[in-house]
């Protein structure tokens, strides 16, 4: 299965006007052209903004480039984009990266997506050649101890093309906003995460996780993501 991930930063002032968009009679005509929506979100917080964010799920790239196809070329997409533009282009960039559940990485557990659930698109650069090494990392200490501070897995995901790579995606999510708060905060501060943190660096002198984006989320009204990725 390829996820595509879309990132698109909003016009200042135009998030409501998105929402009209994305929320209104979008999903019946991405649905109509075999368009799959995996999840929706608004960013609250990262490092661009406004923005909004969505993956779309598919078997391969041969029936993407058809879906998407016909999804332009039909006439209620330019009403609908042009209603909602109302006058002016209201997305100012959009950055695409297509990305690929890793299965080894992808454990059981909880998935909060309930209307008061906080989510997470946790990006990290990863230590060239030494995948293997990030993957063990990942599946023997970095996500149980993050579930064990309360988040949710909806997904963990190799970057196959896009900025930055090699790259590591993850979509956390947590039950409310007081539970990402403290369990983020445990996590960060975790004496388990810390010390692997250190042994990494007197081994290799750098960490296995470079230089990360966190990106705080909320999800749709009435449009909630899958609970887990599909591999």
């Amino acid at each position: 299965m390829i996820y595509e991930l879309r990132q698109y930063l909003v016009d200042r002032g135009r998030t409501g006007h998105n929402h009209l968009r994305m929320t209104g009679e979008l999903p019946a005509l991405l649905a109509r052209h075999g368009v799959h929506v995996a999840g929706r979100w608004d960013a609250l917080a990262g490092p661009r903004w406004p923005m909004f964010c969505y993956i779309m799920e598919w078997e391969s790239y041969a029936a993407r480039d058809a879906a998407w196809g016909a999804f332009y070329a039909d006439p209620d997409w330019a009403r609908i984009r042009s209603e909602t533009n109302a006058g002016h282009e209201m997305i100012q960039e959009n950055q695409l990266q297509f990305i690929a559940p890793n299965p080894a990485l992808c454990p059981d557990g909880p998935s909060f997506t309930g209307p008061d659930s906080i989510h997470q698109l946790v990006v990290h650069k990863t230590a060239i050649g030494r995948t293997g090494e990030v993957n063990r990392f990942l599946a023997e200490t970095y996500l149980p101890q993050v579930q064990q501070a309360g988040a949710g897995v909806m997904g963990v995901c190799d970057v196959i093309s896009g900025p930055a790579m090699p790259a590591v995606v993850m979509f956390l999510n947590w039950e409310n906003p007081s539970a990402w708060r403290k369990g983020w905060r445990d996590f960060t501060l975790n004496p388990v995460m810390i010390g692997a943190y250190e042994a990494q660096r007197a081994a290799n002198g750098a960490t296995l996780l470079d230089r990360g984006e966190v990106i705080v989320m909320e999800t749709l009204d009435g449009l909630p993501p899958q609970p887990k990725l599909r591999f």
